[in-house]
């Protein structure tokens, strides 16, 4: 399972990369995909685009720092509080770890 899971992160990672070019903080170049609310937190805000935060290595660390706060704030000032409130209603949603749903994952981003 848990091949299948880092083979779906990966998938998702170059899916977001590859479809949102600039950093959503700072302009520059993405290089990675920040998840607004952690993984550990939501199963089901795993692979979910609206959850993912194109950004660069540097407001990416930012965002794993002390001014988490801030970027977080600045993300929500951006997409705004509706999108918000959005992913919080569905972060409590359960998302089954199953290797069906990894699969599906897996297949929803390689055809993209």
């Amino acid at each position: 399972m848990k091949k299948l899971r880092t083979k779906a992160d990966k998938l998702f990672q170059q899916y977001i990369t590859g479809k949102y070019k600039k950093c959503e903080i700072c302009g520059r170049p993405t290089t990675v995909s920040h998840h607004y609310f952690p993984k550990s937190c939501s199963s089901a805000l795993r692979y979910e685009e609206k959850n993912a935060i194109p950004c660069c290595s540097g407001c990416h660390l930012k965002f794993h720092s002390m001014f988490s706060a801030e970027m977080n704030g600045i993300i929500i000032e951006k997409r705004g509080i509706k999108w918000f409130k959005s992913l919080q209603k569905q972060r409590n949603e359960i998302w089954k770890t199953t290797k069906a749903n990894y699969n599906k994952v897996i297949e929803q981003y390689e055809n993209s």
